[in-house]
């Protein structure tokens, strides 16, 4: 624990340095090397609890009435912390070419990298923090500085929007874990997260199903499950590309800790706390996936990703704990190690999504894709990054979301012996994750051709180039990573083993290994799949290229009145999408903007269409509702007659008391 320890005090002395009256380049310089030297020291405490030798542990005095905070670094926390500061040190490089342009302005470029230090912070302390204040400090750390770095570009008012909006949010999902951790400490008389868990796992009924229906609330609203993702889309549109990055694929990744660490402290689940999972991450994947379909803002839409992949890894842990109720160790196992591995996976081509994202926007000054296209040919590197992680988001072979989801739906379409409705039910999920992966691969299909292939359709905008080296080697360290999990999912099974072993802590150590056996044969027959796509893919490329050398030369032929490309005969990205979006107008909500065009040589016609959040269109409705029935009540309010005020008073006094008698007696 010495090493987390003094992990954490590099972060802060590096936070501290990069505020300094010096040189931009020095306060990156400073963020960097803290980064560097922090990832260093929580690998030397992590690599020990992966090979089972210990969990370090460390208690710390405090004063009255919080007492001694604990610490403790157990398997689950090491598998967050293995990748979380290593992406988040990805980050800081990605932001040094990134944020070029400020190095030499007046602009204090070191608050960021001081930041993002602060980031790597929080997840010291929520991963390992075993009391329920400095699991809060960690969460409230984490908002804080993540809304600090939404809001860089300040001085744009629909960025400071997109950063209340994520505020909000996110202390809304604070005030109920807030309620939660109040509820478990009147039943406990105690603020460590063992001792709730101990409650929980002995006292089975309402209260504890009221507090897992609140942490899951919580939980959801820091990891943007629908319906409380309407912040994630804006912030990211908002935030900067590395921001943006590690925001969706490692900061909001601590909800999702958060509700393991939970499943896994209170004892056996019931059946239905299974099922309520995977009906609410259902309904994320699947809404998530359609919004994907329509957006023209490319952050956007890898915004409404995150709520479509937490929602597929949020299946995994519906599986497993529905495995946990049943005591079947199978279903423990595959759906848990499903959902770690797509945790893992998720972070690796979001991230590389989001920087490939980046890159296109230095170059264009802009992300909207129906004035995109054309970019393959001057930015190869960022293209085919960008389409390995779109293969990957859609979960084909050969990378690694198909090795992920594959487990997941091994769990799905189990041999377990279960009831028929059971089987029934969990078929029905997995035909709707299918229809999930196809949306995804429709929207990455469409993405990808619009602002890669064909011909720019704005020329307006500038020439488009390759980035500079600090946002290229982040890149491709994602597409590598995503490439050698898919090719190799048993790498990722390393670091997800030993947490999935947690979840089967009951079970005897024959069926543990039997059940562990099983994972590592799904993912050894994934390996195989994805190497011989790879090698088809290969042997393709080799022979066009081999058949392109040998083709004689040759000239023009008749074409039919076409003799040169236009971007006016290429699809859009809505033209692309329309038919599909018709299909789903209850969810997808289309806004149209048009000017017809009027008499023979019309000069300024133009049909704009956008896919906006219907939740959020929705909950504005109901604010505005409110708004107009306020000022009408206060329009029949008059100042001046006492028996209102006295009326008023009278029943907030008569609903005061009720509440008062029904939650604690009669009064004395």
């Amino acid at each position: 624990m010495n090493q987390l320890l003094a992990a954490a005090l590099t972060l802060i002395l590096g936070a501290v340095l990069a505020m300094l009256p010096v040189k931009n380049g020095w306060r990156a310089a400073f963020g960097i090397v803290s980064q560097s030297l922090a990832t260093g020291l929580t690998w030397a405490a992590v690599w020990p609890v992966f090979a089972g030798n210990t969990e370090p542990y460390v208690e710390l005095p405090w004063g009255y009435p919080i007492g001694a905070v604990h610490f403790r670094l157990d398997a689950l926390g090491a598998f967050f912390l293995s990748w979380s500061l290593p992406m988040t040190l990805l980050g800081a490089v990605y932001a040094v070419g990134y944020l070029r342009k400020y190095f030499d302005s007046a602009r204090h470029v070191g608050v960021h990298f001081a930041l993002l230090n602060m980031i790597s912070l929080s997840f010291l302390m929520v991963y390992t923090g075993e009391h329920a204040v400095t699991f809060l400090m960690g969460w409230e750390i984490a908002a804080l500085s993540a809304w600090l770095l939404v809001i860089w570009d300040y001085s744009n008012q629909k960025v400071r929007f997109a950063g209340f909006n994520y505020l909000v949010s996110t202390h809304i999902g604070l005030i109920f874990l807030v309620a939660a951790f109040m509820i478990l400490y009147t039943q406990t008389q105690s603020w460590y997260l063992d001792d709730f868990g101990d409650w929980m796992s002995t006292h089975p009924g309402t209260i504890r199903n009221t507090v897992f229906l609140l942490l899951l609330t919580s939980f959801g609203l820091k990891s943007a499950f629908f319906p409380f993702h309407s912040w994630l889309p804006r912030a990211h549109a908002a935030a900067p590309a590395n921001v943006s990055a590690l925001m969706s694929g490692v900061i909001h990744k601590a909800g999702l800790f958060a509700l393991l660490h939970f499943l896994l402290i209170q004892g056996k689940p019931d059946a239905w706390m299974g099922w309520a999972l995977i009906a609410f991450s259902v309904t994320s994947a699947v809404i998530g996936g359609l919004y994907t379909v329509g957006q023209r803002d490319l952050k956007r839409l890898l915004g409404y990703s995150s709520t479509e992949n937490v929602g597929i890894a949020g299946i995994g842990f519906g599986i497993g704990t529905l495995g946990l109720a049943w005591d079947v160790p199978g279903l423990v196992a595959l759906g848990f190690a499903g959902g770690l591995l797509h945790i893992l996976n998720h972070a690796f081509f979001k991230c590389q999504l989001f920087y490939a994202a980046g890159c296109v926007y230095q170059a264009k000054h802009g992300v909207d894709i129906d004035r995109l296209g054309g970019l393959a040919k001057l930015m190869p590197l960022t293209a085919v990054s960008f389409l390995i992680g779109g293969i990957a988001i859609s979960a084909l072979p050969p990378f690694n979301g198909f090795a992920s989801e594959f487990l997941i739906y091994s769990g799905l379409f189990t041999g377990e012996t279960i009831g028929v409705w059971a089987k029934l039910l969990l078929a029905g999920v997995a035909t709707l994750l299918a229809f999930v992966g196809a949306v995804s691969a429709l929207s990455i299909t469409r993405a990808y051709g619009v602002i890669f292939m064909g011909q720019s359709r704005d020329d307006t905008l500038p020439a488009g180039h390759e980035p500079s080296n600090w946002m290229l080697v982040p890149l491709l360290v994602h597409t590598a990573g995503t490439v050698l999990l898919g090719l190799m999912p048993v790498l990722g099974l390393a670091l997800v083993a030993a947490p999935t072993r947690l979840f089967l802590h009951a079970v005897p150590d024959a069926m543990t290994e039997e059940a562990m056996q099983h994972v590592h044969e799904v993912l050894s027959r994934v390996s195989l799949i994805s190497v011989s796509v790879a090698a088809l893919i290969l042997l393709a490329w080799g022979l066009r290229r081999a058949l392109r050398r040998q083709a004689p030369a040759a000239g023009p032929t008749w074409g039919c009145g076409y003799t040169a490309g236009s971007a006016r005969v290429q699809y859009t990205g809505s033209s692309f999408a329309r038919d599909f979006a018709n299909n789903y107008q209850s969810v997808m909500v289309l806004l149209k903007r048009q000017k017809a065009p009027q008499g023979y040589f019309p000069e300024d016609a133009y049909l704009i269409t956008d896919c906006v959040d219907a939740v959020e269109r929705r909950l504005y409705n109901v604010i505005g509702h409110g708004d107009e029935s306020a000022s009408l009540i206060s329009k029949l309010m008059h100042e001046d007659d006492p028996r209102l005020g006295f009326a008023l008073g009278l029943a907030a006094v008569v609903a005061i008391a009720a509440l008062v008698v029904l939650a604690q007696g009669a009064l004395p």
